[in-house]
């Protein structure tokens, strides 16, 4: 028995040192594979030395080598230039590590870095390289919350641009569209892009070319909803993606993926839009860039939402919503919580779909873009009046137009849409050249005589076609201003001018002559919002607005000056007319509301007037429309439906 418990225990002690002894050789295995590839590694990196370290350089400046990928190569020829004292080498690394910071979102520690490069009185001896440092500064302070710097900035970039080469003109230029897109002035952020990359063909600059052709897809996507404009998204997107794809940027090859995706999702092609997002999403994971997979995988939910597989998008999403929170990514963190609430909608969860959309409204704040804000809002607006919210609807709505206004005075269409003209044309010209230039060189080897008739013809062609492209484009130009400072003007639901326009019409009316002017307020609106709902509502006011239409002369006009309330211009100062004028709008408004089937019939729609007269009180019109307040006021005091005149 004594011999049997000792040779168990014999057998459990040779287990158990050999369990050890191949525990320690695995330990050791590891510990030499580790030490071979970080010895491999580290005898890459001290192999270095100024030829290697500038090769280096030159090779990641002219997008052969990936930022990312090569981080720590890129890393050490910084350090070492430094502790080697090679200055101007060392300048121009670390304007390249400057960039590296900011791909890798280590935004603190750039900011420490640019402080104490920028200060270097030697930087601007290399133009060039002093302009990287600027253009890495602009990307940094374009992230603050105070606007200030960064705007600065930009105007010392814009004064700069005539006093550099081409090569140089080409970094500022992109830091300027970077920031304009960042800051929503699209607008600018073309006007940029087309300067720069005209200057990228002329270079064969193809990572430079891919960036400002991304910026103008990106411009296309986000300025309009028109598919015609869409598909010139997806022509400038395909185009970054091309040009991109001769480079060894990986970061920004995947973001031109990123951006053609978008596009293609836009209009309706989501298979093509999937394999794009998947190549860029591959990269993000590669490098572990926080801020591209959340965008990336949005997108990707967002596909799986509208191809109707809602527990797929609901599990990515949820998780985006994860990503993008953590990282600081306001703009998708709040638009994975608006498609959260999209899927809620769609499996009829109101309710929780409701508390998300809550939650963006209160931080609408935080999104970067109005744009963004305005599509939202229109989104708010439909949920609240499914929950029969109205009030909040309502509320939704009015926001959404003071966002719309303000994303269409950041990109000022009609300059932008002459931008297009003159690229497309750009792009014409250059077109014409390559076609010339392929020309049978024999045919051009005729006799003086025939080549120079052959040359007259075709100069003279130019020359017209150049002349016709002239007076198209300045038609054009002509339309859309006209176009544009009609709907400036112009109320949306009325059709009638808005408080701009009348106020504007008011001024110059004033300025030349006397004039009556006339506040007119419907009486009890509210009550036919609430009861018969804001359909009913906007029904009257354009009832309202066709009665003023058909009962006021020539020489008068009105608009709507906010909500129910309209402002009259009349060319009269007879207190008789006016009466008369109002008393015709009234009957003309009563025959007008009976069309309307949601209103009963015993319902009446009237108004109230207050009137200031010019040659009573001022020619100004602010004093005019304070009297006529004071005398609508009066109005309403004695009962409604009644005309006061000061």
């Amino acid at each position: 028995m004594l011999n049997t418990n000792n040779n168990t225990h014999i057998q459990k002690f040779k287990r158990s040192v050999l369990i050890k002894a191949a525990l320690i050789c695995f330990f050791i295995f590891i510990s030499m594979y580790s030490f071979a590839d970080s010895s491999d590694e580290n005898t890459l990196l001290s192999s270095l030395d100024f030829s290697k370290a500038e090769n280096l350089i030159n090779d990641v400046r002219a997008n052969k080598l990936d930022y990312l990928i090569n981080e720590k190569k890129l890393t050490k020829a910084f350090e070492l230039s430094k502790e080697q004292r090679w200055e101007r080498l060392h300048l121009e690394a670390a304007a390249l590590y400057a960039e590296l910071l900011f791909r890798q979102e280590r935004y603190k520690r750039l900011k420490h870095h640019l402080a104490f490069y920028l200060s270097n009185k030697q930087l601007t001896e290399q133009k060039d390289v002093h302009l990287l440092f600027l253009e890495s500064q602009l990307k940094s302070l374009a992230r603050n919350e105070d606007p200030t710097p960064a705007k600065n900035l930009a105007k010392e970039l814009e004064k700069l641009i005539p006093q550099h080469s081409d090569n140089e003109k080409i970094i500022i230029f992109r830091a300027l569209a970077y920031y304009y897109t960042d800051t929503d002035v699209l607008r600018k952020t073309l006007n940029a892009a087309l300067e720069g990359l005209e200057l990228a063909l002329k270079n064969n600059d193809f990572a430079a070319q891919g960036y400002f052709y991304r910026k103008i897809a990106d411009a296309y996507h986000l300025l309009t909803d028109v598919d015609k404009d869409k598909s010139k998204a997806v022509y400038y997107a395909k185009k970054a993606v091309k040009a991109y794809e001769k480079t060894s940027d990986g970061l920004f090859t995947a973001k031109a993926y990123w951006s053609l995706g978008n596009v293609l999702l836009e209009i309706n092609d989501p298979n093509n839009a999937l394999i794009q997002l998947n190549k860029a999403l591959s990269y993000f994971k590669k490098v572990n860039m926080k801020k591209g997979l959340a965008f990336a995988q949005y997108s990707i939910a967002d596909i799986q939402y509208l191809q109707g597989n809602y527990n797929t998008a609901l599990t990515l999403v949820n998780q985006n919503i994860e990503l993008a929170r953590s990282a600081g990514i306001h703009d998708m963190h709040l638009a994975s919580l608006i498609l959260l609430a999209d899927i809620y909608i769609k499996q009829n969860l109101l309710d929780k779909a409701n508390q998300v959309n809550d939650e963006v409204y209160n931080n609408l704040d935080k999104f970067t873009r109005s744009i963004y804000k305005a599509r939202f809002l229109a989104k708010r607006y439909e949920l609240k009046r499914k929950l029969n919210y109205i009030d909040d609807a309502f509320e939704a709505i009015e926001d959404k137009l003071v966002y719309t206004k303000k994303h269409y005075e950041a990109t000022s269409e009609s300059n932008i849409k002459a931008l297009q003209i003159k690229f497309e044309v750009k792009e014409r010209e250059d077109k014409i050249s390559q076609l010339e230039f392929e020309k049978d060189i024999n045919k051009l080897q005729a006799i003086e005589e025939h080549q120079q008739k052959i040359i007259w013809r075709l100069s003279a062609s130019i020359a017209f076609i150049l002349v016709l492209v002239s007076l198209f484009l300045f038609y054009r130009q002509i339309r859309q201003r006209k176009k544009y400072h009609t709907i400036a003007l112009t109320d949306y639901l009325t059709n009638s001018l808005n408080r701009r326009g009348v106020m504007q019409i008011a001024d110059n009316l004033l300025a030349n002559k006397p004039a009556s002017i006339a506040i007119v307020d419907l009486d009890y609106f509210k009550n036919i919002n609430d009861k018969f709902g804001h359909d009913t509502g906007d029904l009257v006011l354009i009832k309202f607005a066709q009665a003023a239409k058909d009962t006021l002369s020539e020489n008068d006009t009105f608009g709507r000056y906010g909500g129910e309330e309209w402002l009259f211009v009349l060319n009269t100062l007879d207190k008789h007319k006016i009466n008369d004028t109002f008393e015709n709008l009234a009957l003309t408004l009563s025959e007008y509301c009976r069309e309307i089937e949601a209103l009963p019939s015993k319902i009446n729609i009237t108004f109230s007037v207050g009137v200031a007269i010019s040659n009573t009180h001022s020619k100004s019109l602010d004093v005019l429309i304070k009297h006529a307040d004071q005398q609508l006021y009066k109005a309403k005091e004695n009962g409604r439906n009644q005309i006061a005149i000061a």
